[in-house]
């Protein structure tokens, strides 16, 4: 019996350590679990109520400026307050239950429910208001929802017209409290099982290498490439660090020889598109040394002619200068760069882009409308890949328009994005090909007049900037090639 008894004590600890740790994981799970949900529930009411308040006091300022305008006989037309009801429950249906507009009578004059029109809405708030902040309150709508209604007086100064009363719906908040509730029941659930059987199974010095190999990876991920696992151990995790490791090595080694192949076509592309300017730079240089042969010529015929010689000497400099200019930017434009990205004036580069084609777009008789953003966005981009991308599109616009046509430069910001769009009138893409035209060598043009990689180069520079490029095109009719960028972020201190 004393060996029996022996025997069993070891596994009465085990069952008395495990029935501790469950028991303080499961008590600790359920405060964390009121805890935490009613602070979640506090934090989307407060929530909630900002938003409510913020967008029935932002409502509250168009109405009273169309209310006092109605009053001085300054509104043209009527239905403003409709729409301005109309936009905000648009913009907020996933809240907004109702908007109730009510004079300083207290009679209801707008609202989406048509049923209250007319009739006085006693909670409407009182002149005495005039100067005072907004009104909450939680109520019960006649439907059976829990509502909060934020009322706010229509009024400037002392002088009032009435109050706007705004019902937002409570069932989201609930439906989330209730959601993260049994996440965290769940949670504890899960929680109590693993400790369990982590406990049971003491896999500590297999979790230990696990998690070091699984954060090794995540740093892969986010495109660490140099990121090895450092587990040394004979093991199945052994060699699942080894093979993750060559796999590193295949991976470094394979957007090496992507980054050299980008590299070749950007360049490929870059000198074809030299080639393309060549012959107006040609032209562009032609004109000047003419005049400066003409100004050589007229000086020689009249070589006492004091004035006559200082006022060609000018016309040769201000020749020559032109001329320096234009082999200057087309060298600046050709020359091999590593990639540099700096914060990028994006009209700046559209506009220098347009410059280098002018020659070509006269002769192709193509006008270009401009429709830049003054704001002048930013973006941070290397200046000659920017460049390198409107000068493919640029071409791309010109060459679809072979009887000439209009081009159209438009930049504007949306959100965090700056949107750069070149549109023509040309021929247009027809649509089974249209999820083609980005794909390397893919042309449809004859052979000798473009090499497939225009808009592939393109395509590899915008998502090299963290940006996207879409096309919209009609045949017939023309093509928009709309490229999205990240917009540059000013830093404090800036300016």
């Amino acid at each position: 019996m004393r060996n029996v008894g022996a025997l069993t004590l070891p596994l009465g600890l085990r069952s008395k350590f495990f029935l501790y740790s469950n028991t303080l994981v499961v008590v600790t799970m359920g405060l964390v679990t009121v805890i935490g949900v009613s602070h979640e529930r506090r934090v989307r009411y407060e929530a909630i109520q900002g938003r409510a308040v913020s967008v029935t006091e932002a409502l509250a300022i168009p109405i009273t400026d169309s209310l006092m305008n109605e009053e001085l006989g300054l509104v043209p037309e009527t239905g403003g307050i409709e729409n301005y009801i109309a936009e905000v429950l648009a913009r907020n249906r996933d809240l907004m239950r109702y908007v109730i507009v009510a004079d300083a009578a207290g009679v209801v004059t707008h609202s989406n429910r048509w049923d209250l029109m007319g009739q006085r809405f006693r909670r409407a708030l009182p002149a005495t208001s005039a100067t005072g902040s907004s009104e909450v309150e939680m109520r019960t709508s006649s439907w059976g929802e829990r509502i909060l209604e934020v009322r706010a007086p229509l009024a400037i100064s002392t002088k009032f017209w009435g109050s706007v009363s705004v019902g937002f719906s409570l069932e989201p908040v609930e439906r989330e409290v209730r959601a993260i509730g049994k996440r965290a029941a769940l949670l504890a659930l899960v929680l109590m099982v693993g400790n369990s059987v982590l406990t049971a199974l003491y896999v500590e010095t297999l979790i230990r290498p696990l998690l070091h190999l699984h954060q090794t990876m995540k740093r892969a991920a986010r495109g660490e490439y140099a990121a090895r696992a450092m587990v040394r151990r004979g093991d199945e995790v052994g060699e699942l660090a080894d093979a993750f490791n060559r796999m590193m090595d295949e991976l470094e080694e394979s957007n090496e020889r992507e980054r050299v192949r980008q590299s070749q076509l950007l360049h490929t592309e870059k000198m074809a598109a030299v080639g393309t300017l060549a012959a107006g730079v040609a032209h562009e240089v032609n004109n000047p040394l003419a005049g400066i042969l003409t100004c050589i010529e007229q000086m020689r015929a009249n070589p006492d002619d004091a004035e006559l010689r200082q006022r060609y000497l000018d016309l040769m400099e201000d020749g020559i200068r032109r001329i320096a200019h234009i082999v200057e930017n087309l060298l600046d434009f050709s020359r091999p760069r590593d990639i540099r990205p700096e914060p990028t004036p994006i009209n700046h580069n559209l506009l220098h882009v347009a410059e280098l084609l002018d020659y070509q777009l006269r002769r192709a008789k193509v006008e270009v409308k401009l429709d830049l953003d003054p704001a002048e966005p930013v973006v941070l981009a290397d200046h000659f890949q920017m460049e390198q991308l409107f000068l493919n599109l640029m071409l791309n616009a010109m060459q679809a328009m072979p009887a000439g046509g209009v081009m159209t430069l438009r930049t504007r910001v949306r959100g965090a994005l700056v949107i750069v769009e070149v549109t023509d009138t040309g021929t247009g893409i027809p649509e089974e090909i249209r999820d083609r035209i980005f794909e390397p060598f893919f042309t449809t043009r004859e052979v000798g007049e473009g090499t497939g990689l225009g808009l592939a180069v393109s395509y590899s520079i915008v998502t090299a900037h963290g940006g996207r490029i879409e096309v919209e095109s009609t045949p017939g009719q023309g093509s928009t090639f709309r490229v999205y960028l990240p917009l540059r972020e000013e830093r404090k201190g800036e300016g």
